[in-house]
């Protein structure tokens, strides 16, 4: 009778787990990168441009525009940009602020009236835009 001997013939069986243990942390460490950033995040989400309320609804205003020419005018009245402080000062913190400006004006412009009003101690401030399908 002839034996056979399993011990003999046995398999080495080896499962490479090298690419998987990569995988594994390189997973981990976009984990501990991208869950601290989704925690602090801002909501940066714009506001409607429809809204119920128009610019005759609204109380105790003041109108700060910017013209074409890069004027900008207090409730009609033309007042230089190192002014305007001490002018919005004199509304109150309660006053409603509209800002107003020509679509020609670059936007850093309107941001810096805004930052103005902002310093001044001006807590609610509107920025005025047209209805959409009116022509200009």
């Amino acid at each position: 009778m002839a034996r056979t001997y399993r011990n003999q013939r046995r398999e080495q069986i080896h499962i490479d787990i090298t690419p998987l243990m990569d995988l594994t942390f390189m997973l981990l460490i976009i984990f501990i990168i991208t869950v601290p950033a989704m925690e602090y995040s801002t909501d940066v989400t714009p506001p409607s441009m429809e809204t119920p309320r128009t610019v005759e609804d609204v109380k105790n205003k003041a109108v700060v525009s910017l013209d074409k020419q890069g004027q900008i005018k207090l409730d009609n009245r033309i007042v230089p940009k190192g002014e305007l402080v001490p002018a919005l000062r004199q509304l109150g913190p309660e006053a409603n602020l509209l800002i107003i400006s020509d679509g020609s004006r670059r936007y850093e412009e309107v941001i810096e009236i805004h930052r103005l009003a902002y310093h001044a101690g001006v807590k609610n401030i509107f920025l005025v835009t047209q209805a959409e399908g009116k022509g200009k």
